[in-house]
């Protein structure tokens, strides 16, 4: 679902780049998108491009198929990027549907994935993440 802070978000992965919020004062990266930075609390932000470079941080194995619209067994990711320790983004795997090519800080580039759309009938593009060299 989109909101005013992270239209750019969602419009960026629907023209197939992978931008984050970057403060403006302190030059934290911001994952989520949001008003305020975490560190310095300032409103002052730009969206700049990321590698889309990172290491696995955790991931779990779902296999709920939430009516169809998702496989069974899927791999849901949470990835930590090079950019900076603590941004840590989700996606799906784009290996083993059991997870069994996963491991702790397994390096990872990310694809982006264009899908349906959502409730509000924008296209949805989503981040799908393969391990680097494989």
């Amino acid at each position: 679902m989109t909101d005013r802070d992270s239209r750019p978000w969602w419009d960026a992965l629907a023209r197939g780049e992978l931008l984050l919020q970057r403060c403006d004062e302190c030059d934290a990266w911001r994952w989520p998108p949001r008003a305020a930075c975490n560190r310095c609390g300032s409103f002052s932000t730009r969206w700049e491009r990321v590698s889309g470079r990172g290491r696995v941080a955790s991931w779990i194995v779902n296999r709920h198929t939430f009516g169809g619209a998702v496989p069974s067994p899927s791999v849901v990711l949470m990835v930590r990027l090079d950019e900076q320790d603590d941004l840590v983004l989700p996606g799906t795997s784009a290996g083993d549907a059991e997870g069994r090519d996963l491991a702790l800080d397994l390096p990872v580039q990310v694809e982006l994935v264009p899908g349906a759309p959502d409730g509000d009938g924008d296209a949805v593009t989503l981040l799908r993440w393969s391990a680097v060299g494989g």
